[in-house]
């Protein structure tokens, strides 16, 4: 029996692993740590995984190091689909005193 989020958990393994490591959001990393834990021992998950894993060892990282970063990252507040300043726009227009 396949794992009812394997269709959506798939599509974010991709996203993520098409990504160099200086790409990578916080979000990322989360998001491939617990996907990591939740398909382990699942036979189901084995491809998302690896592909996973993989990644890990193009970006020379450790499952242990990606979920040291994950926890890290929990602990300083962020929450998914919270915005973080560095990740949205330029923040020329609030300079120049635009939109005001």
């Amino acid at each position: 029996m396949a794992h009812p989020m394997i269709g959506a958990d798939r599509d974010i393994v991709h996203r993520i692993v098409s990504k160099s490591i200086d790409e990578l959001t916080d979000e990322d990393i989360v998001n491939a740590s617990r996907l990591l834990i939740r398909y382990s021992g699942l036979s189901d998950g084995k491809d998302l995984r690896s592909d996973i894993l993989m990644a890990l060892h193009q970006w020379n990282k450790t499952p242990d190091q990606l979920q040291a970063k994950a926890k890290q990252i929990w602990q300083s507040g962020w929450r998914p689909g919270q915005l973080v300043e560095d990740e949205v726009g330029s923040g020329a227009d609030v300079t120049a005193g635009c939109g005001q």
